[in-house]
């Protein structure tokens, strides 16, 4: 556009020239290939400028430089090569003219675009800026020519003639032309444009995913709208009950958190997720067809198929991050982690204009809470992010593809105007995430205290206090460096269930009589006790009671062995009053006890990710295979049918009604049964009838492998089923472990059940 607009500005000008008083066959005439060559130079060598200044996202001062003397010489190039085109007339050229005119393009030109790309890498180039580089581009092109135009000199060498090169008003239509298509281009962006800000302020009302990625320098990555990357999840969550509501306490954002830190458990069942859904929305009755990010129930042969909303909306999720992976042109595997947070958009609508003859008093409270509208300062929107750090390598790459990167003060503003939030609440949101990108979230090597603190919530849930800054740990305390030995875990067992007033009692009384060695460590634990009391700073911790028990964490540092360390972690714990506030203090906070017991399972190495990913595939595998045999049969004329199954998904080990006991280890036999005829060409016609070419049958068995071999005659029954056509596959299963936030749940339950029935009956 650019570059037209100079070539525009220099045929129009040349205008405004009248040779001789305006006699018409003495008037300039112009060659048709030097008037095409001269509007191809600037679009070329200003393409080329404009490409290097693209190389990096710093906007350094060589390089606007450069940037510069090659624009302007673009536009003496091109103003120049315009004259060489005169066929009618000698023309000659003043040399101080032609230098002042080409000092005059390149200054303006370098500080106008030098200004324009400064303020547009840092996402501040509003309006009016943007004019005021206009202009001052503008005006370089314009003094440029018309101070080389001062400075030439024309000498007649024939009069014009027909047909032998472009007259002025050839060249003027030419012109309008070429501006009149420009026009329409850029009216054409405009509303491209503004249909985006549309599909945000759309999505600001909806549940989106929005990809969080920070480079090393601390900037945010944005596409060139300005926005985040992100794809819609559904329109809404469909609660089962009013009293349901999705947030990070629910089971199903708990699943997605886990998921999100083991992408190679999801990635191959992508493709069936996204068939699934295919065939949820093509199977049904147009009568029956309900969108699937609207509705968790689908119709089929005209039933309905009880399959649960959060299942559906599991699978949109996989699949809004599968298309934003694709979208920024990397793995899913390096998409990033789900935040432990959830931000509602739509907070701050735009105000819309009156209808006429519309009501005084404007929207009805009641009746928007009767079709389950919330008020506008609720939000009507959830935002979902998927954070990582990129490295300097993967900054670059996503910049060449496009993207691009920017300070957070300087890009909050116009993404809190997308989304229709509050400035300041997505400044904070985002500033947390860059603060947990930037540090270590596990414990350091060594022996802890710790507060375990529940709160009880509504419906049966409980908060637990956490970090802040990090909200999978506690607030902890280090103890010393290195493991306990045998008499200073016996010191621990005669604090076993005292409060923290008791053990300070208990532990002067022992320091006074105590040896050199047993006192230091006496101190060390006083002091540790009295620096946790500190840090929580609340009446709460006082009538926390001590056990002693040691609880094995992952810490943060590996050693030579390549294994990962262990932390021992003693812990007070105590269950708070309901009216107590969150935040407690400025470092700590209650959170959801349901994503805190999930958090201590995705730590980096975690041998709970394998059992969690055959979680996945025992829910998720079977359900293209349902919908295709539930489609298939449809078109039978046999009444026999195929009901569609829909999978459950297994218990895990951090369920609360769980047992206590220790996860047994466990064979699991999973058969899958391809039933065939002998034959060939049975077999073939049996195939294609099936989704995969046979009957999918997953059975899941616990055997005692311990057992099994203390009597080994028991494995040696077998029966063979190969001539049935059956295959079966034996495995070891991955089984989750309890971690320490599951086994101190159950027993802070088990102890407040006892409190308020009594204790069990032999």
């Amino acid at each position: 556009m650019g570059a037209v607009a100079i070539w525009a500005m220099h045929y129009i000008g040349n205008r405004a020239i009248t040779m001789l008083d305006g006699q018409r066959e003495l008037q300039i005439q112009y060659s048709a290939g030097y008037t095409g060559g001269s509007f191809l130079l600037p679009i070329c060598v200003v393409s080329i400028a404009f490409y290097l200044l693209s190389l990096s996202e710093k906007v350094d001062i060589i390089r606007i430089a450069v940037v510069g003397i090659l624009t302007g010489a673009a536009i003496c190039g091109m103003h120049y090569l315009g004259q060489g085109g005169i066929a009618n007339y000698y023309v000659s050229y003043g040399w101080p003219y032609v230098l002042g005119s080409a000092f005059i393009a390149v200054i303006a030109a370098t500080v106008a675009l030098g200004v324009f790309f400064y303020l547009k890498r840092n996402w501040t180039n509003t309006w009016w800026k943007r004019a005021l580089c206009a202009a001052l581009l503008a005006s370089s092109v314009s003094g440029m020519h018309w101070v080389a135009s001062a400075g030439t000199v024309y000498r007649l060498r024939h009069q014009a003639r027909k047909g032998n090169g472009l007259g002025r008003q050839a060249t003027v239509v030419i012109v309008l032309c070429l501006a009149l298509g420009c026009c329409i281009t850029l009216i054409t962006f405009a509303v491209i444009g503004q249909r985006v800000k549309t599909r945000s302020a759309h999505r600001a009302q909806e549940v989106v995913l929005a990809s969080t990625i920070f480079d090393t320098e601390g900037k945010l990555l944005v596409t060139p709208e300005g926005t985040l990357p992100s794809r819609k999840i559904a329109k809404t969550y469909l609660e089962k009950t009013y009293d349901e509501i999705f947030d990070i306490d629910h089971p199903v954002f708990v699943w997605l958190y886990r998921a999100s830190h083991y992408w190679p458990g999801v990635v191959d069942l992508i493709p069936r997720m996204k068939a699934h859904l295919r065939a949820t929305r093509e199977g049904n009755s147009p009568d029956q067809r309900m969108d699937a990010a609207t509705s968790g129930r689908t119709a089929v042969n005209g039933e309905r198929d009880q399959v649960d909303f959060g299942t559906t909306f599991k699978e949109l999720f996989c699949v809004a991050a599968s298309e934003l992976a694709e979208s920024t042109q990397e793995p899913l595997e390096h998409l990033g982690v789900l935040f432990e947070s959830i931000m509602y958009t739509g907070t701050v609508g735009r105000p819309r204009k009156r209808r006429p003859f519309s009501k005084a008093l404007g929207d009805n409270s009641l009746s928007n809470a009767e079709r389950g509208q919330l008020p506008s300062s609720f939000g009507r929107g959830q935002l979902l992010f998927l954070v990582r750090q990129a490295s300097r390598q993967d900054a670059m790459r996503l910049q060449s593809a496009g993207f691009g990167f920017a300070a957070l003060t300087n890009i909050v503003p116009s993404l809190a105007h997308s989304m229709e939030v509050s400035t300041s609440e997505l400044s904070i949101q985002l500033h947390q995430i860059q603060r947990n990108l930037s540090s270590e979230s596990m414990l350091e090597p060594g022996v802890h205290l710790a507060c375990y603190a529940l709160r009880p919530k509504f419906h049966g849930r409980w908060d637990v206090l956490i970090n802040k800054a990090h909200k999978n740990l506690l607030p902890s305390v280090h103890l010393t460096q290195c493991s306990l030995s045998s008499w200073q875990m016996d010191i621990m067992q005669e604090l076993n269930n005292l409060t923290v007033s008791e053990c300070y009692l208990y532990l002067q009384n022992r320091m006074s009589h105590a040896e050199s060695q047993e006192e230091i460590f006496l101190a060390k634990l006083d002091e540790a006790i009295s620096s946790l009391a500190g840090q929580i700073d609340h009446p709460l911790f006082q009538d926390a009671r001590f056990l002693a028990r040691p609880f094995s964490i992952p810490c943060q540092t590996w050693d030579p062995s390549r294994h990962r360390r262990k932390a021992t972690v003693m812990m007070f714990r105590v269950i708070a009053d309901a009216h107590y506030s969150s935040p407690l203090n400025g470092r700590f906070e209650f959170g959801s006890s349901r994503l805190f017991r999930a958090q201590q399972h995705v730590y980096p190495g975690s041998p709970d990710h394998g059992a969690f990913a055959r979680q996945i595939h025992l829910e998720f595998a079977g359900l293209a295979e349902a919908k295709a045999m539930s489609s298939i049969n449809s078109g039978r004329s046999t009444p026999r049918r195929l009901s569609s199954i829909s999978p459950t998904s297994s218990p895990t080990a951090s369920n609360i009604g769980q047992s206590e006991q220790e996860p047994s280890r466990r064979i699991s036999q999973t058969s899958v049964g391809d039933v065939r005829s002998p034959s060939n060409k049975q077999s073939k016609s049996h195939k294609a009838h099936t989704f995969f070419g046979g009957i999918h049958v997953q059975r899941e068995i616990s055997v005692d492998v311990n057992e099994l071999q203390e009597h080994p005659e028991l494995g040696q029954h077998n029966m063979e089923l190969g001539a049935y056509g059956a295959h079966s596959e034996a495995s070891v299963a991955p089984t989750e472990i309890d971690t320490f936030a599951d086994e101190l749940m159950l027993l802070m339950m088990e102890e407040r059940r006892q409190q308020t029935v009594g204790p069990k009956s032999s």
